[in-house]
């Protein structure tokens, strides 16, 4: 059975500090989806984003690290894909940050493979 790490902090916090720094920069499609009773799951939540460009996915990044840095003092255990800023994954333990490009969220739909976990959709920041 898997340990969870991340058990001084909230993961339904972290997943709104996390969706702060995502709308500060403009990010898009915002999907939470909820992973905590789903039996096996290693997370509690996972959150799935759009980026224009990747220099926009690099910002949106720092934005959530930035984030969750100052509001709760944590960084991410993992960073993937920020040498080609296609799709960045950002491990907090209980909670993993999609940050995708259009058409690579287009090509692996996440959400699809999560589609019996209770989802929300939030609407872009203008």
């Amino acid at each position: 059975m898997a340990v969870r790490k991340n058990t001084n902090k909230s993961s339904l916090m972290l997943t709104e500090i996390a969706i702060k720094g995502i709308q500060d920069k403009k990010g898009k499609d915002i999907t939470i989806i909820s992973l905590k009773e789903i039996e096996g799951s290693l997370f509690d939540y996972y959150i799935v984003c759009t980026g224009n460009s990747p220099s926009h996915i690099d910002s949106i990044t720092d934005a959530i690290e930035q984030e969750i840095k100052q509001s709760v003092g944590l960084s991410p255990k993992r960073i993937e894909g920020l040498q080609n800023c296609q799709w960045v994954l950002l491990d907090y333990f209980d909670v993993i940050i999609h940050v995708m490009l259009e058409e690579t969220r287009d090509f692996y739909k996440i959400e699809q493979m999560w589609k019996d976990a209770p989802q929300t959709h939030l609407e872009n920041v203008q």
